[in-house]
């Protein structure tokens, strides 16, 4: 009889057991299933971050505007920039420079130098940027008096050097090989100099005291 009753304890135990156990065992399959999944998406990640590395062994770049240099227009314009890669693998800095010589007298003379902090939003220097900007700017022309119906300008002559900082975002696709493309916006404001002075340049951009700048074909290469 005491055996008996030994063995429906076993029974029963069995019973109780094997729900515990079943459920153990489900966890443990969708845990070590997570973790499968985990590990293969960060070696997803991982090759895809190490085979978008284009500028792994480039130190520098030098890009022009293409489109400056085939425009049709009477003033002489040169647009171009030196770039930094190896500073920061997840920057970039760049010193852009923009030259205009005016072929008509009351067109401005222009120069401006800036220097780009460019922040990647990958982890890798590929796609988009956010950036920050300080620029320089040498502004040379005739003089102009503002009137109701704009500038007027002036028998004089003058200079005026200004400083200005701003944001900007934009877009960069790199090569192995090193040829790279580039687009941009940036927008900003001097801080330090003279706007609207200049008969050539009243109500435009150029001597403006807001800086609007927008990039599109403009190529380079790495090295």
């Amino acid at each position: 009889m005491k055996q008996k009753y030994k063995y429906k304890r076993f029974l029963l135990s069995i019973v109780v057991m094997f729900p515990m156990l079943l459920t153990a065992q489900v966890r443990d399959t969708v845990s070590t299933s997570a973790k499968i999944d985990s590990i293969y998406n960060l070696q997803k990640k991982i090759y895809y971050e190490s085979k978008n590395t284009p500028l792994n062994n480039k130190k520098y770049g030098v890009e022009v505007n293409i489109f400056r240099l085939l425009a049709l227009s009477d003033a002489t314009t040169l647009s171009g920039s030196f770039s930094l890669f190896n500073v920061n693998r997840n920057a970039e800095i760049v010193f852009p420079v923009y030259y205009q010589s005016p072929q008509k007298i009351n067109d401005l003379s222009e120069f401006t130098l800036d220097c780009h902090c460019r922040y990647f939003l990958r982890n890798t220097q590929n796609g988009f940027y956010l950036s920050g900007f300080a620029r320089y700017a040498y502004l040379n022309g005739v003089l102009g008096d503002i009137t109701m119906l704009g500038s007027e300008p002036t028998d004089t002559k003058g200079s005026e050097n200004k400083f200005g900082i701003g944001v900007g975002l934009g877009y960069r696709i790199f090569s192995y090989r090193g040829l790279y493309w580039g687009a941009s916006f940036s927008f900003g404001r001097y801080l330090i100099g003279k706007s609207n002075k200049f008969a050539g340049g009243f109500l435009s951009l150029d001597d403006s005291q807001y800086i609007v700048d927008a990039e599109l074909l403009k190529f380079g290469w790495a090295f």
